[in-house]
């Protein structure tokens, strides 16, 4: 007998398929998995030889430049086949901005005491210098085959199979981010990490914080939400593969989709992975439809909105189609 059933048209108007839920247990059970020990084994290798080639240079040290880990192998969402490590350079010179809540910069700034520093070189200029610097020290070491700038943002080394994995290098700066509460409170500043990518603009992050909620929603959890939030990931790909699948939800986005949903979805008693997983993106795509006001995972950052690469209807219709693909089994 067979496994699968007919299915309505997708998205793409394409037949699909429905799986008995017995598979889909099956499969959840093997995407739920990190990256497998040799894998990080890779990751690790690539990670200190990056680290072995930056560290040499005296004009990073002098400049009190810092490597530090970010991304999806530090936050524990990689997905087996599909690793990669992200390291982020970050140089100790500030960059001051503030959000939404504060309508005069300067005046926020002033409070706060911070001053514009004189016959200093400007974020931008230091930016260039150490980007070269960079690209220098890992050419150096790594060959100019193996070493990527045409990224706005990251400069990538590539792996090599059975030896080491990717690296992302992300240059940057310390970031202080200035909000307005209420006259009680007054205005408060958030530490992050800010980009100046090739193209002029900047981008401000907030990773250390995005790795402390991810770990406390694990802990909330049962630590079921990087469980779910790589099956999810490897969903996406089983979707692309069966083309009914095309649009835009990069690995980030998904995970910050995950995060939405409450963390009781996680947690039934009675749920099996595959009901897990369909309760999860439900609440999610409640979220998404309902609720104005959306977070990334560090929850400072708007999920959807001005800078970001996607906006609010590719999220509704990435797990829109999760939903159809899993069907009712």
């Amino acid at each position: 007998m067979t496994a699968f059933a007919p299915r309505p048209p997708g998205l793409l108007g394409l037949a699909q398929e429905y799986r008995r839920r017995s598979e889909w247990n099956a499969r959840f059970e093997h995407w739920e998995r990190p990256e497998s020990g040799s894998e990080a084994d890779r990751m690790t290798r690539a990670r200190d030889m990056v680290r072995d080639a930056l560290q040499i240079s005296s004009t990073l040290t002098l400049e009190g430049v810092r490597l530090v880990e970010q991304g999806s192998y530090t936050n524990r969402t990689n997905t087996r086949n599909d690793a990669d490590i992200d390291l982020r350079v970050e140089h100790p010179g500030l960059r001051v901005d503030t959000d939404t809540t504060v309508g005069d910069y300067w005046s926020a700034s002033s409070a706060l005491g911070y001053e514009v520093p004189t016959g200093a070189r400007r974020l931008p200029d230091i930016d260039r210098d150490m980007r070269d610097t960079i690209e220098r020290l890992l050419v150096a070491s790594f060959g100019r085959h193996s070493v990527h700038v045409t990224g706005n943002k990251a400069i990538r080394v590539r792996g090599v199979d059975g030896s080491r994995g990717d690296v992302d290098v992300v240059p940057g700066f310390t970031l202080h981010q200035i909000s307005y509460g209420s006259l009680l409170t007054g205005y408060t500043t958030t530490v992050g990490f800010a980009i100046h990518g090739r193209d002029g603009t900047w981008t401000n992050n907030f990773p250390d914080q995005h790795i402390a909620n991810g770990r406390d929603k694990r802990s909330r959890t049962g630590h079921q939400f990087k469980r779910v939030v790589r099956i999810s990931k490897r969903l996406r790909a089983d979707m692309a593969a069966a083309r009914v699948y095309t649009g835009k939800a990069p690995s980030f986005l998904v995970e910050c989709l995950i995060y939405l949903a409450d963390d009781w979805c996680f947690t039934v008693a009675t749920d099996d992975r595959y009901e897990r997983v369909r309760r999860v993106l439900a609440n999610a795509l409640e979220k998404v439809r309902t609720v104005q006001s959306l977070n990334e995972v560090n929850d400072i950052k708007p999920l959807f909105g001005a800078g970001q690469a996607w906006a609010r209807k590719d999220a509704i219709v990435f797990l829109e189609a999760a939903l159809a693909h899993l069907g009712n089994a």
